[in-house]
């Protein structure tokens, strides 16, 4: 199955950072788009689908942070936004890192950086076992929009099969399925000594609560948010 390009949008009111940004975003492989100020890369973002927008937070008309919390109102499948900003800005860091951004980076920008963070997110093998299959399909979707591999088990025994023959990333399961079970799943991961990090989530959780865990997991080693 061919692999669709990832979907990059540069939002900065310097041309120059656009230009450069873009020319080596797209030798990467990378499909990339831009816009001028905030409120061109709100209506880009409404328009389009991108896997990940790169924005500056101060710009003229509507600041990054800005564009992203009325985006959250706005639209429901989201883009993993990387902030970058020149200044010590502490509250609209602690918003953004609230929103649910994937970095929150100082200038002068550090391109194989942001290119690493990109990269950490692509292919990614990530287990779903949940109960509600319009749960676990939605979740997918989201997951594999954003650059995941993913792999769908029906029950419990399927999950624990997967387990013991790929080194997952992550296990995304339904909290409701039976101690027993679960105690299965933490004792495999245990026994085989691998990285997978279980992740529980509920049929009422809404599917981005599922997805922000992820995000923050995969950060929690890295320090990009400096």
């Amino acid at each position: 199955m061919k692999t669709e390009k990832i979907k990059i949008l540069i939002v900065d009111d310097h041309p120059a950072v656009r230009s450069t940004m873009i020319d080596i975003l797209n030798e990467e492989g990378f499909e990339t788009d831009h816009a001028k100020d905030g409120q061109s890369g709100l209506n880009k973002c409404l328009e389009h689908s991108y896997n990940f927008v790169l924005i500056d937070v101060q710009m003229p008309k509507m600041n990054g942070v800005e564009v992203f919390r009325k985006l959250k109102e706005k639209k429901e499948k989201l883009p993993q936004f990387i902030f970058f900003t020149a200044y010590s800005l502490p509250e609209l860091k602690e918003e953004a890192m609230k929103l649910g951004c994937l970095a929150f980076l100082q200038k002068p920008i550090q391109i194989e950086k942001i290119i690493s963070l990109i990269q950490d997110y692509k292919n990614i093998p990530v287990l779903v076992c949940l109960k509600n299959k319009d749960q676990a399909d939605g979740t997918i979707k989201v997951l594999q929009n954003q650059g995941f591999h993913t792999v769908n088990a029906e029950t419990m025994d399927d999950a624990l099969i997967q387990l013991r023959q790929i080194n997952y990333k992550f296990l995304i399961f339904d909290a409701d399925w039976p101690g027993s079970e679960q105690e299965a799943i933490h004792n495999t991961i245990k026994t085989l000594k691998s990285n997978t990090q279980a992740i529980e989530t509920h049929e009422d959780e809404t599917i981005d609560i599922a997805i922000n865990k992820i995000n923050k997991l995969s950060l929690s080693n890295k320090n990009y948010q400096k």
